[in-house]
């Protein structure tokens, strides 16, 4: 397997673990680890196979084809501002709430580390200027760099779970769900979680298009968050009783509950730090993924348009709508991530299976009964999730954290 496949599914599976990992155990804790572990296993398996979907759209286009360029071949001139729309509306609210977290882990490890005070202004913009410089040098420095933080990431998660791990008891892990309606409250969190389908276009660029490759790329590269999600979830739900998670998560809301209850579980002054810095390093891949997507699409986006293609052009408005977001909202982090499965569904879900649905079409190939039956799964999946959403942002779900 040679390096760029390696990047490759490091950058895929580097995009999908990144703050919805952190916020996992929370919305889990009410759901219990057999019912949560369901959940994850569907829902990689849907985000999976229309990633495949969206390599096989390929088969009918050049590898260089941006996001924009197939959809409006596809689904024509609405199909392409709607797929801005919620590209957009997504890619700026993810980059934004990893701006402010980032921010915000930056800031507090600089005082602890070297006493160097930063405001929540000056931490937003040294992370952006520091890590959207490496954006702007290409795929390629995105991979290195991608394959160095994930490491790191993986080796501090590992020290959490190590720590975590003594204290595992099955019947934590036996608890049923609080209330049944919380299983689908934890479904819009869980499936932003595996939310890597906006750096699909890039990669069949830097593979060039090879198909198998690109097949391995993408399972490989999905399954390794959902090894990594049950385990963090054994973690977790196995080393704190559920009814303490929750008494804890409902008075510290977000991150912050999370990490008082590590705290409660593990006193190892090494474990703070570990979840410190895989904290860090899970926002950060994220960043990086996300914001390379961001700026092939936009650079695509204008290719007719040489002020916007420009690079430098390019890159300012890759980051700078999401810096001022994050500037006004600075706790923006986890109302982004609430409402990302909204786009995310359109984009990862949707869009895959109507578009190939016409370029097959359009080859005169016939669709067979298992794609038929897939496509019904998936859109089934997408209204589950799109109806939750909208009951859980009226009251009528229940949900945590």
């Amino acid at each position: 397997m040679n390096s760029k496949i390696i990047g490759s599914i490091l950058i895929v599976a580097g995009t999908a673990i990144g703050g919805g990992m952190l916020a996992m155990p929370i919305i889990s804790a009410g759901v219990g680890f057999g019912g949560i572990s369901i959940v994850l296993f569907l829902i990689w398996l849907a985000m999976c196979y229309t990633a495949l979907l969206f390599v096989k759209i390929y088969k009918y286009n050049p590898h260089d084809s941006g996001m924009n360029t197939i959809t409006q071949k596809y689904l024509g001139k609405t199909g392409s501002i709607i797929t801005a729309i919620s590209m957009l509306t997504l890619m700026y609210a993810l980059i934004s709430a990893y701006i402010s977290g980032g921010g915000a882990i930056l800031s507090s490890n600089l005082q602890l580390w070297l006493h160097i005070e930063l405001s929540p202004t000056q931490a937003a913009l040294v992370f952006t200027v520091l890590f959207g410089g490496i954006v702007s040098l290409g795929t390629k420095v995105v991979d290195f760099t991608t394959k160095w933080i994930f490491s790191i990431k993986l080796l501090f998660l590992v020290l959490v779970i190590a720590a975590l791990f003594p204290y595992v008891r099955l019947e934590n892990l036996a608890t049923l769900p609080v209330e049944r309606a919380l299983i689908f409250s934890a479904i819009p969190v869980i499936f932003t979680s595996f939310g890597f389908h906006v750096v699909i276009p890039s990669l069949v660029s830097y593979l060039k298009g090879d198909f198998k490759q690109l097949r391995l790329v993408m399972i490989v590269g999905s399954a390794i968050p959902l090894v990594i999600y049950l385990i963090w979830e054994i973690a977790v739900l196995g080393s704190i009783d559920n009814g303490i998670f929750m008494r804890i998560i409902h008075t510290n809301v977000g991150l912050e509950g999370l990490l008082l209850a590590i705290r409660q579980i593990s006193q190892a002054p090494i474990t703070n730090i570990a979840v410190n810095i895989f904290a860090a390093a899970a926002i950060l891949t994220s960043f990086l993924g996300v914001a390379l997507a961001l700026y092939d699409y936009i650079k695509d986006l204008g290719k007719n348009k040489a002020w916007i293609s420009n690079s430098y052009t390019a890159i300012f408005l890759t980051f700078a709508p999401a810096l001022g977001f994050a500037l006004y909202y600075p706790k923006g982090f986890i109302l982004a991530l609430s409402y990302a499965s909204i786009s995310l569904v359109i984009l990862s879900l949707i869009l895959p299976v109507l578009m190939l649905i016409k370029a097959k079409r359009q080859a005169q190939e016939k669709i067979s009964l298992g794609m038929k039956i897939g496509f019904t799964g998936i859109f089934i999946l997408s209204t589950v999730i799109l109806a939750t959403q909208v009951f859980i942002s009226l009251g009528k779900v229940p949900h945590i954290g």
